[in-house]
C-alpha cells in the first residue's frame, strides 16, 4: 500500500509556546531522510550521550524533534532503496510511520540512488523546490542522488567533507539552533549572504 500523506499532515495545528513562525523564516521546508538515517537516529536515541546533558536520549525525544519541525512548517519525507513493505514495517516498529508526509521506496520508481528520481518525486509530491529541501544521507549513493537533485545534503561526521553539512544526530541540540545553523550553511552555499 503506497504511503504519501500520513495523519500528521498539514491539517494539524502548529501553534507552540514560542508562537507561529513566519513561512519565510527558514529557507528549508522539507527534510528528506534516507531510511538508514532514521534507523541510525533511532539507535542513537536509545543510548545516552555522555557529553550531551541536555540531549534527548529516547525515541520520544526524536518524536518531539519531528513535532517541533512540523510546527515550523517543515515537512518530513523519506526515500529508500529498500522495499516499501520493509520500510513501513520498521517505521511502525519504531512508532515513527505517521510522522512522515511522503515515503518513496524502491518499487515505486524505475531507478534508485544514486539516481535522483526518489528526491525529485518527493519534492514534486510535496510541491517543494530543491532550494527548500535538505537531504539526510548516510551513503555515497545517497549523497550523489542529493547532488544530482541540487539538494543541500547532511551526512554523519564519518562522511564529513563529502556533503554540505555534517551532523551526528537531530537531537544533539535544540532544533531551533540546528535549523539556524543549517539554514546559514545553505545560504552560504547558495551565495545568498
Amino acid at each position: 500500500m503506497p504511503v504519501s500523506f500520513g495523519p500528521s499532515d498539514v491539517k494539524n495545528p502548529r501553534s507552540y509556546f514560542w508562537g507561529p513562525v513566519p513561512e519565510s523564516y527558514w529557507l528549508t521546508k522539507v527534510f528528506i531522510f534516507d531510511f538508514d538515517w532514521v534507523v541510525r537516529e533511532a539507535e542513537l536515541a536509545r543510548h545516552a550521550m555522555p557529553d550531551q546533558k541536555q540531549a534527548h536520549t529516547s525515541l520520544e525525544g526524536l518524536k518531539e524533534t519531528f513535532r517541533m519541525l512540523r510546527g515550523f512548517e517543515v515537512r518530513l519525507a523519506m526515500t529508500s532503496n529498500f522495499t516499501q513493505k520493509r520500510v513501513v514495517e520498521k517505521l511502525h516498529g519504531l512508532n515513527l510511520a505517521e510522522d512522515f508526509d511522503c515515503i518513496r521506496c524502491a518499487e515505486e520508481l524505475p531507478s534508485l540512488k544514486p539516481n535522483p528520481d526518489l528526491n525529485f518525486n518527493v519534492m514534486e509530491t510535496l510541491g517543494i523546490k530543491a532550494i527548500k529541501a535538505i537531504a539526510f544521507e548516510v551513503s555515497p549513493e545517497g549523497v550523489e542522488a542529493a547532488r544530482k537533485a541540487d539538494v543541500f545534503c547532511v551526512v554523519p561526521p564519518s562522511m564529513e567533507g563529502k556533503a554540505d553539512y555534517a551532523l551526528n544526530s537531530l537531537t544533539e541540540e535544540h532544533i531551533i539552533g540546528l535549523l539556524e545553523k543549517m539554514d546559514l550553511a545553505k545560504r552560504r552555499k547558495l551565495s545568498l549572504i
